[in-house]
């Protein structure tokens, strides 16, 4: 099978040759840069070329498709351009940037491994201040420079399928979240203010005016589109199952309905870390096919369960080892252990492309990095 061949049929909850692996074709499936530069090492890849960063604050490394060819990677992604970079200045101890949102971010001068936010610009604001509020322009043409032939590049001829990755800020209620800053927003919306409302609608509309655009260029060469919106914590969700139906559902909904209008063949991923379980079934519903990364140690996320109750809608795309204990700090044979028990869970009838549970982080002994891969290569056969 190519590579396009094998994910399609795993998508299609049929049992291709082997399970699918992911590295780097979203943020979430990829390597922190520091990571990645060891791990082009081991591999015996040149390192001279800088390595490139997917996510400025995340600090998430563009994975090379010399790297992905060593290690199997059967796809391949992309996603819109920033078109002005943030300008990163030093304060104290810290280096700072705001991004095209206006939200503030700060990473330590000494040890820091990525940004973490301090400034929320929407914080005290009124309907008023929102209305007027310099939000990003999604349809800025510099956006989607180069991006009918990097997608042509990137397939290699229809040999790998590509997913389309939206960078614009993050999702509905996350984005709300971060502007606001969650304490406010959240109290807002318990409070159902409506500026609460009145910013959901707001980060939605970016949304579809984004996606229109992309999908207007490349919806017929694309083969997955992903959104994101985190909306648990490892315990628990940020708001109540109820709260999540009535004020962020029917808003998702409302945006997988105008992305499958307007490209009906592809497929629709869906990012959401921690303890999501209770809102699965709400996913389904409002449209998406596909859910990262499958946090598969967050209270009621078991993977058993999970692949029982919704394998036969959802192909769960990640949640191929835990990415906080066993992946950095397990032997190499704990790795494999671990490796194999959720290959065993997540593959059978298909429905699974192999990813760990978020991005790999700093600090990863790269023989487990390579053991998981072997692991996957050897035991994700289907007979």
């Amino acid at each position: 099978m190519t590579p396009k061949e094998r994910v399609c049929t795993t998508l299609d909850h049929r049992e291709p040759d082997r399970v699918p692996i992911d590295l780097g074709a979203t943020m979430e499936t990829t390597v922190h840069v520091d990571e990645y530069a060891l791990l082009k090492r081991h591999l015996g890849i040149a390192t001279e070329r800088e390595v490139g960063v997917k996510h400025l604050t995340a600090q998430f490394g563009v994975v090379d498709r010399e790297v992905q060819e060593a290690i199997g990677a059967d796809v391949r992604g992309t996603e819109p351009i920033t078109p002005e970079q943030p300008e990163i200045r030093r304060r104290d101890e810290y280096l700072v940037l705001e991004d095209e949102f206006g939200i503030g971010w700060q990473r330590p001068v000494e040890g820091g491994l990525y940004f973490d936010m301090y400034h929320h610009p929407l914080a005290a604001a009124s309907i008023e201040d929102m209305r007027a509020y310099p939000f990003p322009d999604p349809t800025d043409p510099r956006r989607f420079a180069g991006l009918e032939g990097t997608v042509e590049r990137l397939s290699e001829g229809g040999r790998y399928p590509v997913v389309f990755d939206n960078s614009l800020g993050n999702g509905i209620f996350q984005m709300c979240n971060q502007l606001m800053g969650y304490d406010r927003f959240l109290m807002a919306l318990a409070l159902r203010e409506p500026r609460a409302f009145w910013l959901l609608d707001r980060i939605l509309e970016l949304k579809l005016a984004l996606w229109d655009e992309v999908l207007g260029r490349v919806g017929e060469r694309i083969d997955v589109v992903k959104e994101l919106d985190d909306m648990g914590t490892q315990l628990d969700l940020f708001i109540s199952p109820e709260m999540y139906r009535s004020d962020v559902k029917p808003r998702l909904a409302r945006l997988v309905a105008a992305i499958k209008a307007r490209a009906p063949n592809v497929r629709m991923m869906l990012h959401s870390c921690g303890a999501v379980r209770k809102v699965v079934g709400d996913y389904i519903d409002a449209g998406v096919e596909i859910l990262n990364p499958v946090q598969y140690t967050a209270t009621g996320m078991d993977s058993s369960e999970l692949k029982a109750e919704f394998g036969a809608d959802l192909t769960f795309w990640g949640g191929g080892i835990e990415t906080q204990k066993t992946l950095p700090s397990g032997s190499v044979s704990e790795v494999i252990a671990e490796t194999r028990k959720q290959l065993d869970i997540l593959m059978p009838g298909g429905g699974f492309v192999f990813a760990p549970v978020h991005t790999i982080q700093w600090g990863v002994p790269v023989e487990n990095l390579v053991a998981m891969w072997d692991t996957v290569r050897e035991h994700g056969v289907y007979h």
